[in-house]
């Protein structure tokens, strides 16, 4: 039996709260459509409310521009601001089981939902939305299935990042805090060790294909690495443009412009595909005699790299650094076998990382098998 979602639950609509009266720090935290997915809220409002929009931990919101997101929200009472609402469950349906329910239902709405520039969810999409009433002792096995393949999920997720943190706590304990070089290794200029210093270039919409050769942009390079996921592909023109800008197996990417110092190391197999950098990556050729470019890596995303990148930056309005900023940049350089065996630890560890995020992504599959099931 289907029902329609106002029949299972109630549906709240954010209050317009003034934004004159919003601010950083004073009043009550407001929950604005960015606050939804993550659950908390950076914003508060002076204005005075009714209890009524007061927002408690594990209620149900659903962001209403943009993407169409449901979401629990966090342990901080918080106010129900326009363009969010929320799902007051009744005593037919399980509050799991509709949150399970609800991104699929919201998911079709928003693939066929026009847009100029962002997408609005309506009321009356929500209102026509048809949800499967069984037993409640069947919603809650259903829900508890699916909680316990999230809770897998997110396990895994901590073990990547307590990972990422060992590699951090190894890497202080090999050559000691950047900031601080208490070891006294000899601290020295990037330019000293580069044999080849360039960025990428614009125009390459032009050449843009579903399958190809790499096209490397800022969104593929962060944590000392370059993921292939969502990377743009390209069938690349003869010419000396493109022949500048093909990586090459260990070139080191640095973000020059936003999100400065982001970096990643080309690997074999992706300088074999073939790959090009945009504008806002530079790429850098080490001496490889004296200097392993995922040291190099790590020591420019450590604290002491970043606050490099922040002074350097040669804009007040827009981020960015030249080349000069680029050779200019210092590090401690420790024995080659140091820096050797620090990045051989590095790889032992992504070889685990690659174990778990394989773990993850079989995971997120039986988790999609298992919504197909029970909710078509």
């Amino acid at each position: 039996m289907k029902k329609l979602l106002p029949e299972v639950c109630t549906i709240q609509y954010g209050f317009p709260f003034d934004s004159a009266k919003f601010s950083d720090s004073n009043g009550t935290p407001l929950i604005r459509i960015r606050d939804v997915v993550r659950g908390y809220s950076e914003t508060y409002t002076t204005e005075e409310y009714k209890s009524e929009y007061i927002v408690h931990e594990n209620d149900l919101l659903i962001g209403m521009d943009g993407e169409f997101n449901i979401a629990k929200w966090g342990k901080t009472p918080a106010l129900l601001n326009q363009r969010v609402c929320r799902l007051a469950p009744k005593d037919s349906i399980d509050k799991d089981y509709l949150f399970y329910f609800m991104p699929i239902a919201l998911k079709r709405i928003e693939e066929k939902t026009p847009f100029v520039t962002v997408k609005h969810l309506s009321a009356k999409e929500l209102n026509k939305i048809e949800i499967p009433v069984l037993s409640l002792e069947e919603q809650r096995k259903i829900a508890e299935t699916l909680s316990k393949v999230d809770e897998l999920i997110a396990f895994r997720e901590q073990q990547l990042a307590k990972l990422d943190e060992l590699v951090k706590a190894r890497f202080v304990e090999m050559f000691g805090d950047a900031k601080l070089n208490p070891n006294n290794l000899p601290c020295c200029s990037l330019s000293e060790y580069i044999v080849f210093l360039t960025s990428g270039s614009r125009g390459w919409s032009q050449y843009f294909t579903d399958s190809g050769e790499y096209f490397i942009t800022i969104k593929n390079v962060k944590n000392c690495k370059i993921t292939l996921q969502d990377v743009q592909c390209v069938t690349p023109p003869d010419n000396a443009e493109a022949k500048r800008t093909r990586v090459q197996e260990n070139d080191l990417l640095i973000s020059i412009t936003a999100d400065l110092g982001r970096t990643g190391i080309v690997t074999k197999k992706i300088a074999e595909h073939g790959a090009y950098i945009n504008q806002h990556l530079t790429c850098i050729r080490l001496k490889q005699d004296k200097l392993n470019p995922l040291y190099v890596a790590y020591y420019m995303e450590s604290d002491a790299g970043k606050e490099q990148f922040i002074a350097k930056n040669q804009s007040a309005v827009k981020a960015g650094l030249n080349f000069n900023a680029i050779n200019s940049l210092k590090l401690m350089v420790p024995p080659l076998a140091l820096q050797n065996q620090f990045a051989a630890f590095v790889g032992r560890v992504d070889q685990q990382k690659q174990t778990i995020q394989q773990s993850i992504e079989k995971l997120e599959l039986m988790k999609k098998a298992l919504m197909q099931e029970y909710f078509g």
